[in-house]
């Protein structure tokens, strides 16, 4: 196994972990993403269970299984839809930053998220990476 592939194991088993524990634990995961529950329209708890629970998980799971499973060209197709998915969130908190001032766009918090989403996106991608430099 290549280096860029251990990398990417243990970044899709964290994406994988965090899944798990948005499936379990959906106050914790609402606690991650500063929002909550609206106790007015009841299905919140749903909707971190369905997005920050079972898709991540199955996601990452999903790309994991493949990685170690799959032929490399297939495993590859799996990892970089994964991996331009954090990079898409780390777009999205430049767009934050850029544009939601006065509405918690200048949190302190979002370029350590953004940091921390493009190192998984690197990570996901290494065996790709590893190939093309």
């Amino acid at each position: 196994m290549h280096f860029g592939e251990i990398i990417a194991l243990v970044a899709l088993g964290f994406g994988a972990a965090l899944g798990l524990g948005g499936l379990f634990a959906p106050d914790w995961a609402a606690g991650i993403v500063r929002l909550k529950a609206d106790p007015e329209r009841p299905g919140g708890y749903s909707e971190f269970r369905a997005t920050y629970g079972g898709l991540f998980l199955m996601l990452h799971l999903t790309a994991l299984l493949m990685l170690l499973q799959a032929p490399p060209a297939m495993a590859l197709a799996a990892l970089l839809p994964v991996s331009a998915g954090w990079f898409g969130a780390a777009i999205g908190r430049v767009f934050s930053i850029s544009l939601d001032r006065g509405k918690g766009g200048e949190a302190k918090i979002l370029p350590v998220w953004m940091g921390i989403e493009i190192a998984l996106g690197l990570a996901i991608a290494a065996p790709f990476l590893q190939f093309t430099a």
